[in-house]
């Protein structure tokens, strides 16, 4: 991503890049652990971005584990990968990067099927999932949040009538349900839970099955972020 590219978003999503850039260069090695990261206002020019984006940037590697910003003394990297992910891993046979990109692939071929199936009743269960879990979010109530956003997923997976993704999920429901309470770990940032669900929601309710796909994995790759999983987007 060249720092153009940067320049030329919004102020969430350069923030956003910037995130993704200064991961990406921590897992190369680019920054090890234990060095300090360039000054921030060398660092803000290599990256073409404001100080105020890049501090922003920093403080949510910082929340995930990934850095310590020390007062007057500088930012330095203590770990590759965040809390969240560091602790799937001691805990799962596969990494949490490798669950989410699983999700993103079957949940949404499962968006997209569900277009084919929706029914008035579907979509009243549907948004009162989305209700719960944006009122949910509202009062901070992650356990509860993290409820109503597996009841939703769930009941798309299940419109979806592919016996095998339902099975396949099924096996792995407490992963599942553990991925979608990580990325509540920054609170400031759950209000994008909500966008994103309002986007797949009104995909589904066109029943515009290549927009509900989209719409789901935008979400997956959102999720993933912020819990600390990076990687590739396929979408166009």
């Amino acid at each position: 991503m060249s720092p153009q590219a940067m320049l030329n978003g919004k102020s969430s999503q350069v923030t956003e890049q910037a995130v993704e850039v200064i991961h990406q260069r921590i897992q190369q090695g680019s920054y090890a652990i234990g060095s300090a990261l360039p000054s921030q206002r060398d660092l803000a020019a290599q990256l073409g971005i404001s100080r105020a984006s890049l501090r922003e940037a920093l403080t949510r590697l910082a929340a995930l584990g990934l850095l310590e910003i020390k007062a007057g003394k500088g930012v330095y990297v203590i770990s590759q990968h965040s809390q969240a992910a560091e602790q799937w891993d001691g805990e799962h046979r596969v990494s949490l990067k490798d669950f989410y990109q699983l999700r993103y692939v079957l949940e949404g071929f499962c968006a997209l099927l569900a277009c084919e199936y929706l029914t008035d009743q579907d979509k009243t269960i549907l948004q009162q999932h989305y209700e719960n879990l944006a009122h949910a979010i509202k009062e901070q109530d992650w356990q509860a949040a993290s409820e109503f956003d597996y009841a939703f997923h769930q009941h798309v997976i299940e419109l979806s009538h592919n016996q095998s993704i339902i099975q396949t999920l099924k096996m792995h429901t407490e992963w599942i349900k553990k991925s979608q309470i990580l990325p509540f770990v920054q609170p400031n940032l759950a209000f994008k839970t909500i966008q994103e669900h309002d986007l797949i929601l009104q995909a589904l309710f066109q029943q515009d099955a290549p927009a509900a796909e989209k719409a789901m994995r935008v979400h997956i790759i959102g999720a993933a972020q912020r819990a600390g999983v990076y990687f590739s987007r396929h979408d166009s």
